[in-house]
């Protein structure tokens, strides 16, 4: 990683770490990480990058991976979304006659209706409680995944408490799309380590 350097000291503003709890608990952890990255790397170039993975990036290591990588040189996140609408297809085509839900749950503070309306009715709400009545041969769980490091990769700690052994035999498919192209560096804070096989399609 080239080190970023600057005569003087950069001060981010305070309270960036609350913030991005906030953006994250309806954008994600990846989309907010890179809208953090590009706003303070337009207004205080790499330096302020590097003190936003320093400061802020400490609690949240997913903020901290995209702020290194932009260090590194990355400067969009490498996404292709046929691939995980291909994995999830297998199950079923996605035509708009296809019943898409959301799981409600976070550990973020998150104003799910606010959130669903940016679906256009499209996306359903459900919970821990009723999300087995989508089961069924034609139906598919999706998660996202943050990087992946050898046989493991780390996923929101839902993930385990919607998925047990109960669950895997009820979907067709059960898929996780990577959004984080190298591994997490720091404890994966917020998230839970499983082994990448558990899933049925693993999209890097």
């Amino acid at each position: 990683m080239r080190e970023a350097k600057s005569e003087r000291p950069v001060e981010l503003p305070q309270g960036l770490d609350q913030a991005f709890g906030a953006v994250a608990g309806e954008l994600g952890m990846a989309s907010a990480s890179w809208l953090f990255v590009r706003a303070v790397a337009r207004c205080t170039g790499d330096p302020g990058v590097l003190e936003l993975a320093e400061g802020a990036g400490a609690a949240f290591p997913v903020l901290d991976a995209v702020a290194r990588g932009w260090l590194d040189g990355a400067r969009e996140p490498s996404l292709d979304p046929s691939r995980a609408l291909e994995a999830v297809g297998k199950a079923t085509r996605l035509d708009p006659s296809v019943k898409i839900a959301m799981i409600a749950h976070s550990p973020f503070s998150v104003d799910w209706d606010r959130t669903l309306d940016n679906y256009g009715g499209r996306v359903e709400r459900v919970d821990l409680d009723t999300f087995q009545h989508w089961a069924g041969a034609k139906s598919a769980l999706l998660t996202f995944a943050y990087g992946r490091d050898d046989s493991r990769t780390a996923v929101a700690p839902l993930w385990l408490r919607a998925c047990g052994a109960d669950v895997r035999s009820q979907f067709r498919a059960l898929v996780a799309w990577n959004v984080l192209e190298a591994p997490l560096q720091l404890y994966p804070r917020w998230l839970v380590e499983v082994e990448a096989d558990t899933f049925t399609h693993f999209v890097p």
